[in-house]
């Protein structure tokens, strides 16, 4: 999917979302307030929030941080959610915004957990965080790897966003005074603007964040019947159909299976296969892909971002390896482990 939408500030004076509306925004988000003043709330937040509820937009918002240590960002953070995020509803993720020049002045490593550290304050409050900064910040200034849990908001005043891993990205900030897909200007003043790829209005409510309570289904669910033997679904589950982990846990029960019974069976069809797999990779290890890799039981090969980028082991059968650019979320697929190797090596 892809939903086009602005970002706005006090910049923007009294923003007209109504015009906007006709002029085919479908989200807003909105800035809450900063860290490079002091510690404030945006002069047009409140008025910017209520307007764009009264338009039925679906927002987001964010916070211009210039935290330069942790005990700065634990306070920001704070600031952020007790006079900005609590008390009110947001169909789109939190965002941090990196970009302050006292905050690119700092090592990689100490900018990049201090992002971690309000990103996790945020977080334990029941939010779906995010972080916004350039595409060059996102390759220079932090060690990205370790913040690809969080939803990323890169801007690429572009005519085509290049940030890999792409299920990463969840929006793509195109344009802002440079624009050069659209002419810059929503409502009659010049304004950011955006393209969204993930449903986060439906996520962020189903998942109860953000300040929604947690949807629950009021029909009842028909009870399942297994239509299958367990030894044809442990089939099915080598070769990929249902998952890893808890999600594998989950839709097997859903569908009435046994995950114990299946997942026992799958243990020993795999170490019949393989009673002695040459295995050099664990589970959580992060690893590198060899170029002759192909996506496992097929000689299909992978996305040519997954040759390039480090990747996670997330699960471990045999030597058939269940891989990932992140350490929780999405998978990118599954191979055999022979092409895996620790990184670095």
């Amino acid at each position: 999917m892809q939903q086009f939408g602005i970002d706005i500030s006090k910049w923007q004076g009294n923003f007209d979302f109504n015009s906007a509306v006709n002029e085919g925004v479908t989200f807003a988000i909105i800035k809450g307030g900063g860290g490079d003043d002091g510690l404030y709330t945006d002069s047009k937040f409140k008025r910017n929030y209520n307007a764009a509820k009264k338009a039925s937009l679906p927002i987001g918002v964010y916070w211009f941080s210039c935290a330069t240590t942790i005990e700065e960002a634990e306070k920001e953070a704070e600031y952020f959610y007790t006079n900005i995020l609590k008390n009110r509803q947001f169909e789109l993720p939190v965002f941090i915004d990196v970009e302050h020049s006292d905050m690119l002045k700092l090592d990689k490593n100490t900018l990049t957990e201090i992002i971690k550290t309000w990103c996790s304050y945020i977080e334990e409050k029941n939010m779906w965080v995010g972080i916004y900064s350039s595409l060059h910040i996102f390759s220079n200034n932090v060690n990205d790897i370790e913040l690809h849990r969080y939803t990323h908001w890169v801007a690429q005043w572009t005519e085509s966003c290049t940030y890999t891993p792409s299920d990463i990205l969840g929006i793509w900030q195109f344009g802002g005074d440079t624009n050069m897909l659209r002419s810059n200007k929503i409502s009659g003043v010049v304004c950011d603007q955006n393209y969204m790829y993930a449903d986060f209005p439906t996520i962020i409510k189903s998942l109860g964040l953000n300040g929604f309570a947690k949807e629950i289904s009021s029909t009842p669910q028909p009870e399942n019947k297994p239509s299958k033997t367990s030894e044809e679904i442990a089939d099915e589950v080598i070769k990929g159909e249902w998952g890893v982990g808890n999600d594998r846990k989950k839709r097997l029960s859903d569908a009435g299976y046994s995950y114990d019974e299946v997942q026992s069976i799958v243990d020993r069809l795999l170490s019949e296969k393989n009673p002695l797999p040459s295995v050099t990779v664990k589970a959580g290890d992060l690893v590198k892909m060899s170029a002759d890799a192909v996506i496992f039981g097929t000689n299909t090969p992978f996305a040519d971002f997954a040759y390039r980028t480090p990747l996670y082991v997330r699960e471990l059968n045999g030597v058939r390896a269940v891989i990932s650019t992140v350490p929780e979320g999405p998978i990118t697929g599954a191979v055999e482990a022979k092409y895996l190797s620790k990184y670095p090596t």
